[in-house]
C-alpha cells in the first residue's frame, strides 16, 4: 500500500474532529520513514510499503487514535462539569448572602434550616462526585468517569430542586423579600445545563474506553 492510499484510508476511519491533525502527523512520519528506507537502498515503492508496514495497519492505528481521542474528550468533559459544580456556589450562597435583606425572624424556621442543609449537602456531594469523575478520567478506569459524572449531575440537580423549594418557603415566610435576588435562578439552571451537556459529551465515545 502506498502512503497516499494509507492516509486516505486512515482519514476515512478517523473521527471528523481529529482527521486533519492526525493525517498531517501521520504523513510526516510516513514520509520520513520512507526517506530512510530509500536511503538504505529500497526503491521508492518498496520504501513506501515498508514505511506503511512499520507504521501499523490502518485498523489498529485508527482504533488507537480513536481511544486517545475518547480519553481526551472524557477528561475535558469532567473538568467542564467540575467547573460548573464549583460555580454553583454563586447562585446557591454568594447571591443570596449578599443580596437578601436581614431575615424577619428571630430564630430561623426549622424547615428552612433543613432545606438549606439538604441543598448544601447535595451540592457538596456533586462536587465530590465531579472531582472523583475528573480523577478517574486520568486513570486506567477512565470508562467509569461518565457514570460517576452522571451521579454528580443528579446531585447538582437535586441541590437546585431543594434550593427552589427553599426559595418558595422563604418567600412564604417573608413575603416582603424583594424578588430581584431570584436572578440567581438562571445561573443555577445554567450550571445544571452545563453539567448535563458535559455528561452527555462524556458518553459520546465512552464505548471505546471499555477495552
Amino acid at each position: 500500500m502506498t502512503i497516499d492510499a494509507y492516509l486516505a484510508e486512515l482519514e476515512r476511519r478517523l473521527p471528523r474532529t481529529a482527521r486533519r491533525r492526525v493525517v498531517v502527523e501521520a504523513q510526516e512520519h510516513l514520509r520520513d520513514s520512507a526517506a530512510r528506507h530509500r536511503a538504505a537502498g529500497l526503491s521508492p515503492h518498496a520504501a513506501e510499503t515498508a514505511a506503511v508496514e512499520n507504521f501499523g495497519s490502518v485498523e489498529i492505528v485508527a482504533r488507537r487514535l480513536a481511544v486517545e481521542g475518547a480519553i481526551r474528550e472524557t477528561r475535558i468533559s469532567t473538568l467542564v462539569a467540575l467547573g460548573a459544580v464549583a460555580f454553583f456556589v454563586v447562585p446557591l450562597y454568594v447571591v443570596p448572602e449578599n443580596t437578601l435583606p436581614p431575615a424577619p425572624w428571630a430564630e430561623k424556621p426549622r424547615d428552612i434550616f433543613v432545606l438549606q442543609l439538604v441543598s448544601i449537602a447535595f451540592w457538596l456531594g456533586a462536587g465530590a462526585l465531579a472531582t472523583a469523575s475528573a480523577a478517574l478520567a486520568w486513570t486506567r478506569w477512565s470508562r467509569l468517569a461518565a457514570p460517576v459524572l452522571t451521579a454528580a449531575l443528579v446531585a447538582i440537580a437535586g441541590s437546585v430542586l431543594v434550593a427552589a423549594a427553599l426559595v418558595e418557603r422563604w418567600f412564604a415566610a417573608a413575603s416582603e423579600t424583594p424578588a430581584w435576588p431570584l436572578l440567581a435562578a438562571p445561573l443555577a439552571a445554567g450550571c445544571v445545563a452545563v453539567c448535563a451537556l458535559a455528561t452527555a459529551w462524556s458518553y459520546r465515545r465512552a464505548d471505546l474506553l471499555t477495552g
